[in-house]
C-alpha cells in the first residue's frame, strides 16, 4: 500500500472515530440516557468550565515555552478573520441573487472549531499519522499542545465572529419588526444580567420585609449614562466571558517567569503549583473534546426530534424569508463543497505558496498544518442556538436542524484536507 493510501486510511478512520463519538451521544438521547436539559447544561459546562480549563493549561504552558511567543500565533489569528470574511464574500452573491436561505451565511462562516478539530488530533496521534509533525517520545507531548493551541485560538476567533455578527447575517435581507417590538424583544436599556433578578421580584411568605439589593443601586447608576456608554459597557461584559478570561490568564502568566514557573514547570525546577493544581486544571480542561462532542450528537438528535412536529406557523408575521424554511439541493451542495473542497484546496495552496516563496510561517510543521484544516469541517453546531435566539421560525430551525444533521454525517470528508496538509507539511520538513 503507498504512502499515500496509508494516511488516507488513518485520517478516514481517525474522522470516523470523531463521528462515532458524535453517534454515542444521539444514541444517549435516543434511549433517554440524557435529557436535552440535561445535554444543555453539559454544554453550559463544557464552555464556561471545561474548555477556560484547557485553553489555560495549553495556552500558558505554550506561551512562555523556549522559542514561543506572539509571532508565532499571529498567522493563526489573521488566518482565523481571513476565511468566514472570505467564505462570506463567496456567498453573498449566491443568497442576493440565486435566493440562496439566509443561514448559508453563518454556515458557511463559521465551522467546528472546538470539539472536532481537537478530537481529531486526538485520533490522528492515535494512528500515528502526526508522528512527523508532532514528533515522537518527549517531543510528541510538547508538539500536541502546541497544535492544540493553534486550534484554540482559532476558537476564540470563531466565536467572537459568531456571537457578534452571527445574529446580524441571519437577519440580512429579512423584514423588520416594528420598532417598539424590536426594543420590547431586544430590551436595549437593559443592564447586562438583568434577568437575574426576575426571581426576586415576586415576594412569597419567606421573603424578607427589607431587602437590600445592591444590583438595583448598580441599574439605577448604570442608566443614568448616555446610550452610548451603555451598549459599549454592555458588548464588553458580553463579550468578556470564561473562555476568554482564560486566554488573558494564560498570557498574564505564560509570560511572567516567575509565574509561569510555579504554574507550569517540573516540580524539582520550581514548579510548586505543577504538580497539584495546573495537573488538576488540566484533568477537567481533557474533559472537553470528548464530551463536547458527545454533546453535539445529543443536540443533534434532538433538533431533529423537534423538526419532525409540526408546527403551525403564523405567516404573516413571519420575518423569514420564504427561502429559509426548505433545505435546497442547490445550497446543500454549494455549502459540502466550500466546507470540505474550496476551502481545504485554498487553505493549502495558500500555505504552500508562503512556505515555498516565503518565510512568514517559521519553521514550525504544527503552524503551517492548523491553518490547513483550520477551516475545513461542519458548520458550528451553535448555529442552530444562533437561529433560535435570532427568532426565527420553527420551520427555518428545522431547516437547519437537517443541514447540521446531514453536515455531520459527512465529516469523514473531512479525511482529504488532513492527508493534503500531511503532504504539504511532509514536502518541507
Amino acid at each position: 500500500m503507498s504512502s499515500l493510501a496509508v494516511t488516507l486510511l488513518a485520517s478516514f478512520e481517525s474522522s470516523v472515530s470523531v463521528l462515532l463519538t458524535l453517534f454515542y451521544g444521539t444514541l444517549a438521547s435516543k434511549y433517554n440516557f440524557l435529557s436535552t436539559s440535561a445535554a444543555s447544561q453539559i454544554s453550559r459546562l463544557c464552555i464556561q468550565v471545561f474548555l477556560p480549563a484547557l485553553l489555560f493549561t495549553s495556552l500558558g504552558s505554550e506561551l512562555g515555552s523556549p522559542g514561543s511567543s506572539f509571532h508565532t500565533v499571529w498567522p493563526v489569528i489573521v488566518w482565523s478573520l481571513i476565511y468566514p470574511m472570505l467564505c462570506l464574500g463567496l456567498t453573498y452573491p449566491l443568497v442576493l441573487w440565486f435566493k440562496f436561505p439566509t443561514w448559508c451565511f453563518p454556515a458557511a462562516a463559521f465551522n467546528n472549531t472546538t470539539s472536532l478539530p481537537l478530537l481529531l488530533v486526538e485520533a490522528l496521534v492515535t494512528t500515528g499519522a502526526l508522528d512527523d509533525i508532532v514528533g515522537v517520545g518527549d517531543q510528541q507531548k510538547q508538539g500536541i499542545t502546541r497544535l492544540r493551541s493553534y486550534f484554540l485560538m482559532n476558537t476564540m476567533v470563531a466565536n467572537a465572529l459568531t456571537f457578534t455578527i452571527g445574529p446580524t447575517l441571519l437577519r440580512i435581507g429579512h423584514r423588520r419588526k416594528p420598532r417598539d417590538e424590536q426594543e420590547e424583544a431586544t430590551g436595549e436599556d437593559a443592564t447586562p444580567n438583568d434577568g437575574a433578578d426576575q426571581n426576586h421580584e415576586g415576594g412569597n411568605e419567606h421573603t424578607p420585609l427589607l431587602i437590600h439589593n445592591p444590583k438595583k443601586k448598580i441599574n439605577g447608576i448604570y442608566s443614568r449614562f448616555p446610550k452610548p456608554i451603555r451598549a459599549f459597557v454592555k458588548f464588553i461584559y458580553e463579550f468578556l466571558n470564561p473562555p476568554l478570561v482564560a486566554v488573558i490568564l494564560a498570557v498574564i502568566i505564560g509570560k511572567i517567569p516567575p509565574l509561569r514557573k510555579a504554574f507550569f514547570d517540573d516540580e524539582e525546577n520550581g514548579g510548586v503549583l505543577n504538580a497539584w493544581f495546573t495537573i488538576s486544571i488540566e484533568n477537567i480542561g481533557g474533559l472537553f473534546t470528548s464530551l463536547q462532542m458527545f454533546v453535539v450528537g445529543s443536540k443533534l438528535y434532538a433538533a431533529l426530534q423537534r423538526s419532525s412536529k409540526p408546527e403551525e406557523e403564523d405567516v404573516e408575521n413571519s420575518i423569514d424569508l420564504p427561502q429559509d424554511n426548505k433545505l435546497g439541493v442547490a445550497s446543500s451542495i454549494y455549502l459540502i463543497l466550500l466546507r470540505f473542497v474550496i476551502l481545504p484546496a485554498f487553505s493549502t495552496s495558500v500555505v504552500y505558496l508562503l512556505l515555498k516563496h516565503t518565510k512568514i510561517l517559521g519553521s514550525d510543521p504544527t503552524l503551517w498544518f492548523a491553518l490547513i484544516i483550520a477551516g475545513s469541517g461542519p458548520p458550528a453546531i451553535r448555529i442552530a442556538s444562533l437561529s433560535e435566539m435570532s427568532g426565527q421560525s420553527e420551520k427555518t430551525q428545522q431547516a437547519i436542524a437537517r443541514m447540521l444533521t446531514g453536515f455531520y454525517i459527512i465529516t469523514p470528508l473531512v479525511s482529504f484536507a488532513v492527508v493534503a496538509g500531511l503532504k504539504v507539511c511532509d514536502l518541507f520538513l
